[in-house]
């Protein structure tokens, strides 16, 4: 026999599992850059670590991504500036926006620009030379043993060997 309290007890059950059904069923919202997500979806599981995927050394394929404001290639690098100079470089209020050291902002739209043919300060190496990559600066600093200054990022871990060859890709590529 049905009582009040079971009839109670019964529809506060199941108002709760409706309640959960509709937590959990969440709202999937929108997707305002896709080709951004799928970037990201594509390297997933690349960054830090070690080894790199490439065959024989070789760089693995690279794109100006948000730096040129072209699409990415969905390549096993994704976008270099937002992947790697971002977190990497500018995140750590190095070579952001805001008083970046040696007056180099890695972050800010139009890297490319700023990098490419350009001497490094306090170096006599020039920050990006698609003709000559393993010669850029920003590639060098990267090694534990760079020709001036300290390696890079500083006081960090250092980058993997895959996202090493990543920002080797990405100076050629420009």
């Amino acid at each position: 026999m049905l009582t009040d309290r079971s009839i109670l007890r019964s529809t506060v059950c199941l108002f709760g599992v409706t309640v959960a059904a509709v937590l959990l069923a969440g709202c999937p919202g929108t997707l305002d850059d896709k080709e951004r997500f799928l970037v990201d979806a594509g390297s997933a599981g690349h960054a830090g670590r070690s080894g790199g995927n490439t065959a024989g050394g070789a760089a693995a394929p690279a794109e100006a991504g948000s730096d040129a404001g072209a699409q990415p290639d969905n390549g096993p690098c994704g976008d270099v500036v937002a992947r790697i100079f971002e977190p990497s470089c500018g995140g750590t209020g190095c070579h952001g926006a805001t008083a970046p050291q040696q007056d180099l902002d890695l972050v800010s739209p139009g890297v490319a620009a700023r990098v490419v043919g350009v001497p490094g300060i306090g170096c006599s190496a020039t920050l990006a030379d698609p003709a000559d990559p393993e010669a850029s600066l920003l590639y060098q600093k990267l090694s534990p043993t760079p020709p001036c200054g300290s390696p890079m990022p500083l006081a960090r871990p250092a980058l993997s060997d895959e996202d090493a060859a990543c920002v080797l890709a990405w100076i050629a590529a420009q």
